[in-house]
């Protein structure tokens, strides 16, 4: 293996060609702290409580994932990467509810130890909406409790690559992600019986193993390789043309679709509940989208959905009573140019007024 030169913390290192950032601070004695990252598992990069900073580049990049090059200056604690693990934590503490103060198992949870080792205040943030979940107590091998759950995916990973199992898969987006088993139902699988592995992996208590011994170390456990890109790729157009046909995905499509792909419905249910113009509950013939980010809402958007509701009687969310049309609040729908705007199907319609909506409408009978 080729042999390079980098620069860590004012350390001169010879590395190996391949190796992360973070395996090489670790050869010479240098702590990252990590959260996503385990070094059994896949790198994930998605806690950002690695990243470093690297002489010539404009942002920091997060030490788990990123190889050394020759040359390379890395500094681990500057004030600029300190700064950004703080505002991490507390981001991610804004958004981990549950009586975690009370919690007897609180010694347990690593995202505590880590906010301690880091020297990270209380959250600045407030959510209005925290997340809140009931407990999971159906399944007499794990509990879950899910409004302590970082989304760091690790316990997705473990059952995937350690346990050889797909119990886990993200679903949803934004603030609403949630990590789910099926379709989003609690979790009560027989497979779990003797495993545990996710509640070893996971980094809060939001796990809880009921199952007395473990019988997992018995070496029988493998990885099972992920879905290949073509079949992700044909989940999409499959989840369009359905969505197309039937005005949105019903669980027993679904299903297909996760037979004939050869991919876990869980993973199928993620992918159709992360985009916003697939609807997995029945919808009207006809759905009205209006974008809902800053640049609609800046040009009166407000007015566009409060005429929608006038001119049908729904509010978003909702469906007419003859099936006809459906409303729903959406993301960036690439018409900023036209904002205010909204889509009727695939039909585009910008620079709206209040005005103009009755006889938009009025075209879709």
């Amino acid at each position: 293996m080729k042999l390079i030169q980098v620069k860590v913390d004012g350390q001169n290192v010879e590395a190996q060609k391949g190796r992360t950032i973070l395996e090489v601070a670790k050869q010479v004695g240098i702590e990252i702290p990590t959260l996503c990252h385990k070094k059994e598992l896949t790198p994930f990069g998605g806690c950002r409580l690695c990243v470093v900073e690297v002489e010539g580049r404009n942002q920091l990049v997060g030490s788990c994932h990123t190889p050394v090059e020759d040359g390379m200056v890395i500094q681990t604690r500057s004030a600029k990467v300190m700064a950004s693990r703080k505002m991490t934590m507390e981001l991610l503490f804004a958004g981990h509810t549950g009586p975690c103060v009370t919690d007897r198992r609180a010694v347990e949870c690593e995202l505590h130890n880590l906010a301690s080792a880091i020297e990270s205040g209380p959250p600045r943030f407030r959510v209005k909406s925290p997340r809140v979940y009931r407990l999971e107590d159906v399944s007499p091998y794990v509990w879950r409790d899910m409004s302590k759950c970082i989304l760091c995916g690790r316990c997705v990973r473990a059952c995937r690559e350690i346990a050889g199992q797909e119990v886990y898969s993200t679903a949803y987006r934004g603030f609403r992600s949630k990590v789910v088993v099926d379709f989003d139902e609690p979790l009560n699988k027989e497979v779990c019986k003797d495993c545990g592995i996710c509640v070893d992996y996971c980094p809060t208590t939001a796990l809880k193993w009921l199952g007395g011994q473990k019988g997992r170390i018995n070496g029988e456990m493998k990885a099972k390789p992920a879905p290949a890109l073509k079949a992700r790729e044909s989940l999409l157009g499959m989840l369009e043309a359905e969505q197309r046909k039937r005005g949105g995905v019903s669980r027993g499509a679904m299903v297909e679709m996760a037979s004939k792909l050869g991919m876990p419905l869980n993973e199928v249910y993620g992918v159709a509940t992360f985009y916003a113009f697939i609807s997995v509950v029945p919808g009207g013939r006809n759905v009205i989208r209006i974008c809902k980010s800053l640049p609609c809402l800046m040009k009166d958007g407000r007015m566009i959905i409060d005429a929608v509701r006038k001119e049908l009687g729904i509010g978003p969310g909702e469906s007419t009573g003859d099936g006809k049309f459906s409303f729903e609040l959406t993301n960036c729908i690439g018409a900023c140019d036209q904002a205010p705007a909204m889509l009727v199907n695939d039909d585009v319609h910008g620079n709206l007024s209040p005005e103009r909506i009755s006889g938009i409408l009025k075209a879709y009978h």
